[in-house]
């Protein structure tokens, strides 16, 4: 079981469960002045949602393990078990089975918001993960923000999908409609954040991927262009990352969020501790220091959530 659960990466797993219940829950329902499931998406959708996201990550994740088989036993030795603990064919058969279900799930959840087409967007996601692995994770950069946009996307999933199902009670929807560009605002900044941390993380693992990359002929960014100009692309997206912050905690002032605006001072001073340790790794033990780093950032982007919900 415990192999199982760190073949489908349940650490990861959770966070994207908890990210999405604080974007519902700490962040639009309060902008909104809406509690609980009182309009816009039910708690069937949003469970339905959920579950539908989490499986098309673990097809994600079965499906990368499942092309990085030769390159892990370089990179990662011992801890990739397909085609050892787990047999390919049930791997394969698993990715397929996860991802059928995921589908349906967010096709019910977009026919429930009355929008049956918008179920395409699981599709695509479900797809992406698959070229990504297959081919776009060998392309330099382009890989990166493949991964980088879907590290964002379970923030905007929820707003998408309530926003959809809210507009079928005219009523609701007129009374809270002078909210949205709150809520749009507050989204693109945790939008942005998510974006750009989840970036820097694979900017660090293809620098620590290297050697299994380069022997197998995996064309990553620190492959193409070497590993200084990967940790100089890096600096300059903690910075970007932290003029990001700069602007956001000014907004969050303005908007009257003052504690969220202070909390921001760490996420300021995560952005330059992960600039600088760009500048000072070297060995293989740093850029795994570096990703703890860029981790936990996250989260506490992500547990910064909760302050909204006190503020307003």
């Amino acid at each position: 079981m415990r192999q199982f659960l760190n073949l489908i990466r349940w650490p990861n797993l959770l966070i994207i469960a908890i990210s999405m219940c604080f974007t519902l829950f700490f962040v639009i329902n309060p902008l909104l002045g809406l509690q609980g499931f009182e309009a816009g998406i039910n708690a069937l959708g949003f469970l339905l949602l959920i579950l539908s996201t989490l499986l098309i990550a673990v097809g994600g994740y079965l499906i990368n393990d499942y092309f990085d088989m030769d390159i892990d036993r370089i990179n990662k030795p011992g801890k990739n078990q397909v085609g050892m603990r787990f047999p390919v064919s049930t791997v394969q058969l698993s990715y397929w089975i996860v991802n059928v279900v995921a589908v349906i799930m967010g096709f019910v959840v977009a026919w429930m918001s009355g929008k049956v087409l918008y179920g395409l967007v699981f599709v695509f996601t479900a797809g992406l993960l698959r070229f990504y692995s297959e081919r776009y994770q060998c392309m330099p950069l382009i890989g990166n923000l493949v991964i980088a946009f879907l590290s964002a996307l379970s923030f905007g999933l929820v707003w998408f999908f309530d926003f959809f199902s809210m507009m079928n009670d005219p009523v609701v929807f007129a009374t809270v409609q002078a909210s949205f560009p709150l809520v749009n605002k507050v989204l693109l900044i945790y939008l942005g954040f998510a974006f750009l941390t989840g970036l820097l993380r694979e900017l660090v693992k293809d620098i620590e991927d290297i050697e299994g990359d380069t022997r197998y002929g995996c064309n990553t960014f620190p492959v193409q262009y070497g590993t200084t100009n990967t940790k100089r692309f890096g600096i300059a997206v903690a910075l970007t990352g932290l003029l990001l912050s700069v602007w956001a905690q000014t907004f969050f002032l303005q908007a009257g969020f003052m504690w969220l605006s202070a909390f921001f001072i760490l996420i300021d001073l995560g952005f330059l501790l992960i600039a600088f340790l760009f500048i000072r790794a070297k060995e293989k033990s740093k850029y795994s220091r570096l990703s703890v780093i860029i981790k936990i950032l996250m989260l506490a982007g992500i547990f910064s959530m909760i302050l909204i919900y006190f503020e307003v």
